[in-house]
């Protein structure tokens, strides 16, 4: 790539990102002029924190709301404005946190975007989150490791791994040190001086298979219910989930990475997927149905 083209690829994500933080900030003042106070994570809430802030690329906004306050922020999402805003949103972190939506509320933090106040989660609770999303992705994409190595290197100080760890049950807080370690062993995040380094080293080979065999493939999943009208990519996904993604299976089953084995949380994670799966499937073939 000429040096030319680099600094044009590098306008055009300024431009991007510059764009999506227009749309987080009438995103936030939609939500607020109806009464409710989200919680942007992922996106942009995790690229705040990289060196060049429009690198990190993301295209939805995930915001989260008390569930108490979801359907009335789906009628706003739904709404002429909001379905201009491309937001995804979610009732309360659903699986992604298991710590009390009020704790992580009183607990976030507000980072500026020019005039107006965004709401997100401390470093310590946003790092959990991202960590559960990549692992329930499979570990699919390797560059989102950079989210945890920008995150801990930017709060390195201040980072506290007590409440990181601690207000989550032992497989959770598990899964959080095996994700670092992979941190460490792919970027080459400095560990040496974390609590519990010795833990975060201690990766099971078959998490590292796993990872390393979704990179090497470079198949992401796609939902299989979209691709009725396309054989081909229905085959080849059909083909990925068999047998299930290890580490996407561990976390639907809420299981443990130090077990001896997959093979029952496999097991279990295509019973728990089948019903949705199936509605899904049935919600599209009726859809593709021409009426006469």
């Amino acid at each position: 790539m000429s040096v030319e083209d680099k600094e044009n690829e590098r306008r055009w994500l300024i431009l991007r990102a510059k764009l999506h933080q227009s749309s987080i900030k009438a995103a936030f003042k939609l939500f607020r002029e109806n009464g409710i106070e989200p919680i942007l994570i992922k996106g942009w809430a995790a690229a705040v924190v990289y060196p060049e802030k429009y690198k990190r690329i993301y295209n939805d906004i995930d915001l989260c709301v008390a569930p108490g306050w979801y359907a009335k922020a789906r009628v706003l999402v739904n709404s002429e404005e909001g379905k201009k805003l491309n937001i995804d949103l979610h009732a309360g972190l659903r699986h992604l946190d298991t710590v009390d939506w009020n704790d992580l509320f009183e607990n976030s933090r507000i980072i500026m975007i020019d005039d107006i106040p965004v709401r997100v989660l401390r470093p310590e609770d946003h790092l959990r989150v991202l960590c559960v999303h990549w692992l329930t992705d499979g570990g699919a994409y390797k560059d989102k490791l950079l989210d945890f190595f920008y995150l801990i290197e930017s709060n390195r100080l201040e980072f506290d791994w007590d409440r990181c760890l601690n207000l989550i049950s032992n497989n959770r807080r598990n899964w959080i040190l095996k994700t670092i370690g992979l941190t460490n062993k792919y970027y080459g995040l400095d560990i040496s001086e974390l609590p519990f380094a010795d833990e975060m080293k201690n990766i099971p080979q078959w998490l590292v298979k796993t990872v390393e065999s979704e990179w090497s493939t470079k198949i992401n999943l796609k939902p299989m219910h979209t691709l009725l009208k396309n054989k081909k990519e229905f085959w080849i996904q059909l083909k990925k989930r068999i047998p299930p993604n290890a580490i996407q299976a561990t976390i639907d089953m809420e299981g443990n990475f130090d077990d001896s084995t997959r093979m029952f949380y496999q097991i279990g994670s295509v019973l728990v997927r089948l019903k949705p799966s199936l509605k899904r499937f049935c919600s599209a073939l009726k859809a593709s149905v021409v009426k006469p």
